[in-house]
């Protein structure tokens, strides 16, 4: 029965001792492993849908151009090798595109949840507390 009531006071007790809505604090870590899943998944986790949309809509699109260029590297039988060349450059571009936005959503997830209490306090009308504040003298 002691183990029951130390089970139970053990589950509610850091319940209690919560200051801030769990659920709507954002935290770093949280944002780095959706940032990880794919490119945009930090800045959706992070509230920033237009910014995650992009950054997805970026990859597909560079993520594209790179197996085409793949495939037309791979299946041009010219003999201008200043084309294929070509195909080569422009494949590796992309690929370069698609691991830059990568690191970028990474990044920029991490610091936007850093910053994401920062801006709810300056976001609070100060005029309104102020207002608040002389009502209550």
């Amino acid at each position: 029965m002691n183990q029951k009531r130390f089970l139970i006071f053990a589950i509610l007790l850091p319940l209690f001792g919560q200051e801030v809505d769990s659920l709507s604090r954002k935290t770093p870590q949280e944002a780095m492993k959706r940032a990880l899943m794919f490119p945009g998944g930090g800045q959706f986790y992070n509230g920033e849908t237009i910014k995650g949309a992009l950054l997805v809509g970026i990859t597909i699109g560079s993520a594209y151009f790179y197996a085409d260029n793949a495939n037309n590297y791979d299946n041009y039988s010219g003999t201008d090798s200043a084309i294929k060349q070509d195909y080569l450059e422009q494949r590796n571009k992309y690929g370069w595109w698609i691991g830059f936005v990568y690191i970028y959503g990474l990044l920029d997830a991490i610091v936007e949840a850093h910053l994401h209490p920062f801006k709810e306090v300056m976001n609070e009308d100060l005029e309104q507390l102020k207002k608040e504040g002389n009502q209550e003298k």
